[in-house]
């Protein structure tokens, strides 16, 4: 995954892509912080949220700057760690929005999430699900990636197909919605979402 997180940075750089400004550094120490954290939480500790939180601790700016800034992709603020772990406790532990399985490593800004299913007993352990009552009408979450893995090779061939890019005057995510979804559903096989577009 490290190679892939690689290149697609190098990709965003060469794109000249907005949302770079607000991307914080990764964390140095996120091993040990997640093992904790997680320790804590009673979750498994995953070696690819460990890379993923390496690589970038998510956007600066998350309830400052618009949020069609902020999205690496459509409904894809990336959370940085600490905010991840709060929204964790609050939404699904305290108010329950969300079963204590899934952790939230996304965000769209508006209370919808990308989560990661952290029960090591299902068959879907590892696997990203969208939790969107508005889009889905439903409270129930639908797998949208296969892991965190296939999320960023999706991602990587997306923006090289010009499926994500940004308009010269615009700092605003634009999507070509055919070029997404082709690329979701080859990379994604296991995952509902892309199915049903």
């Amino acid at each position: 995954m490290k190679k892939t997180l690689c290149e697609l940075e190098a990709l965003l750089r060469e794109l000249n892509c907005p949302i770079l400004k607000y991307l914080q550094e990764g964390k140095e120490n996120s091993e040990s912080e997640v093992v904790r954290l997680f320790s804590n939480l009673k979750l498994p500790i995953r070696k690819d949220i460990v890379e993923m939180y390496s690589w970038k601790n998510g956007v600066k700016g998350l309830y400052e700057v618009p949020i069609g800034q902020l999205e690496l992709f459509p409904n894809g603020i990336m959370l940085p760690f600490e905010y991840a772990v709060s929204s964790y406790v609050l939404e699904a532990k305290t108010h329950k929005l969300f079963k204590k399985e899934y952790f939230p490593l996304f965000t769209s800004g508006g209370g919808d999430y990308i989560l990661v299913n952290m029960d090591e007993r299902k068959a879907f352990y590892g696997q990203l699900f969208l939790f969107s009552p508005s889009i889905l009408l439903t409270n129930n979450p639908i797998a949208i990636y296969d892991s965190i893995a296939t999320l960023f090779d999706t991602l990587l061939e997306t923006y090289r197909l010009s499926g994500y890019y940004f308009k010269s005057d615009s700092s605003v995510l634009e999507v070509d919605y055919g070029i997404e979804n082709e690329v979701a559903l080859r990379m994604n096989p296991k995952s509902e979402f892309w199915k049903q577009n």
